[in-house]
């Protein structure tokens, strides 16, 4: 009987040290989590001018191409009625 109890003791004994091991390696990841969080809003920070920039340039183009299509359209309506003349 007492053999049966030291050997449950044992193994409850090697229970709590994986459970503390666990509990170390936990904090230990809650830390290098906490750090990429904060490195990956320090990137967004910084991605956020070139969004801006980006959107710009999209709405620049979208505005050069409408000008190019309208000034096409212009040109060969202006050639159409000078043949038809």
């Amino acid at each position: 009987m007492k053999d049966q109890l030291d050997r449950i003791e044992e193994k409850l004994d090697k229970l709590v040290d994986k459970q503390s091991s666990m509990d170390t390696t936990l904090a230990a990841q809650a830390v290098v989590l906490a750090e990429h969080v904060k490195r990956s809003n320090m990137l967004e920070e910084q991605m956020r001018p070139v969004q801006r920039h980006v959107a710009m340039v999209q709405g620049a183009l979208k505005l050069l191409g409408a000008v190019g299509v309208g000034g096409l359209m212009a040109l060969l309506k202006s050639l159409m009625s000078s043949k038809g003349s």
